[in-house]
């Protein structure tokens, strides 16, 4: 079958941010017995991540897309190439968020992609790249929502955020007709798959939860008295639940402990507040983070703002780390407390929760490599392929 991928990241293993590495995992095991085809926005040090992908068999074009500038003159481009999306999202048409990845270039690699090449199916990544469906209304087409963004920034103007008061507003005339553009519909949890059919989905919704790499063979001691939190800090859920980690929660925990946070871009005020508190670190981005995952007596994540399934919470599993989480984190994860998962409704609860387990020692070893067999048998890669080409086949003979 010859597929083409239409993404906003670079997929890639080597990425601070999950989305990328789930589309990793997946077009390169696709990519074994199907021929790939990768369109994809693409940053000036992210080069060496497409030479992967193309020493891999896939077929890679990009479009130049800088992120998160850091000089002036990186922030005036940036702020020059966003008025339009801005515009839209002035108006009312689009959220920024999903305004900023409609581009001219893109549009015409892919027309350009689409001329060339008998494709048998077209799959987008991302809500944000619908803008691109008029190009291959003719071949079959799937949508992964690898989240539902309504959702996202319903959950975030509960918890004050104006700019997700008017995002939310946006997105919900918008979401559900972009999902109906496309013959095939994914979403990564059921709860995501039922708050897109409430918006006006009518397009068949397929639960397709990610691929996750179980960490085998490993000697890793465990810190003791260590929890930890790892995220990407350009998003605002990660940002949230840091805010909630060392406002609320860390100071009451009773037992004796060291909270690891770890990820990229984390606010320089946040960075400043945890310099102040004692037992708190900020480490930053870590090239080998299953290493360090392994290391830690438990994650902690009181995730409240978000929606899809939050990669961190099985992927600490994967690594033998118990989780302590809220339900929103819990989404899509079927794993409970006998497997290493511990679900809390509140933050005192939450805060009972790591004073109780926090110090045992063997029972968190023991619940981690519950939750690492318990991942397997959910997320293995060959389960979640299966479904994929199932879905293929379905789209292409309908």
């Amino acid at each position: 079958m010859k597929i083409l991928f239409i993404a906003p990241y670079i997929p890639s293993d080597m990425s601070g941010h999950a989305g990328p590495k789930l589309m990793y995992r997946n077009i390169l095991s696709l990519s074994r017995s199907h021929q790939i085809t990768l369109a994809s926005f693409i940053d000036s040090n992210e080069q060496n991540m497409a030479s992967i992908l193309e020493d891999s068999g896939i077929e890679v074009h990009t479009v130049n897309y800088p992120r998160n500038q850091k000089s002036m003159s990186g922030k005036l481009a940036s702020g020059i190439h966003n008025i339009s999306p801005m515009i839209s999202y002035l108006k009312g048409d689009e959220p920024f968020f999903f305004a900023k990845y409609n581009k001219k270039e893109m549009k015409n690699l892919i027309s350009r992609l689409i001329t060339n090449n008998a494709f048998d199916l077209v799959q987008v990544e991302y809500n944000v790249m619908h803008h691109y469906s008029a190009l291959f209304e003719n071949t079959p087409s799937v949508i992964v929502f690898h989240d539902v963004s309504t959702k996202v920034h319903e959950r975030g103007q509960s918890e004050g955020n104006t700019y997700n008061k008017r995002s939310y507003q946006i997105a919900k005339k918008i979401e559900a007709d972009i999902a109906n553009k496309f013959d095939g519909v994914v979403t990564l949890t059921q709860e995501d798959q039922l708050y897109l059919k409430k918006l006006g989905c009518i397009k068949e919704i397929h639960v397709i939860p990610p691929q996750v790499k179980i960490l085998e063979n490993i000697d890793v001691q465990k810190v003791p008295n260590t929890i930890c939190f790892v995220g990407s800090f350009n998003r605002e859920p990660n940002v949230h639940t840091v805010e909630l980690l060392i406002n609320d929660i860390y100071s009451i925990i009773t037992v004796p402990v060291v909270l690891n946070i770890v990820g990229k871009d984390l606010p320089s005020e946040l960075q400043k507040q945890i310099n102040e508190i004692k037992g708190i670190n900020y480490l930053g981005f870590i090239d080998d983070i299953d290493q360090f995952l392994a290391s830690q007596m438990l994650m902690i994540a009181p995730i409240q703002i978000g929606a899809g399934l939050k990669m961190k919470i099985p992927h600490a599993l994967a690594s033998g780390t118990a989780v302590i989480t809220t339900p929103v984190g819990a989404e899509g994860i079927a794993i409970n407390s006998e497997n290493g998962l511990w679900v809390c409704n509140s933050k005192r609860n939450m805060v009972d929760k790591i004073n109780e387990v926090l110090g045992q020692d063997a029972l968190l070893k023991a619940r981690g490599e519950a939750g690492k067999a318990a991942v397997r048998s959910l997320f293995s890669e060959s389960m979640i392929i299966a479904k994929f080409e199932a879905l293929y086949k379905q789209l292409i003979h309908t």
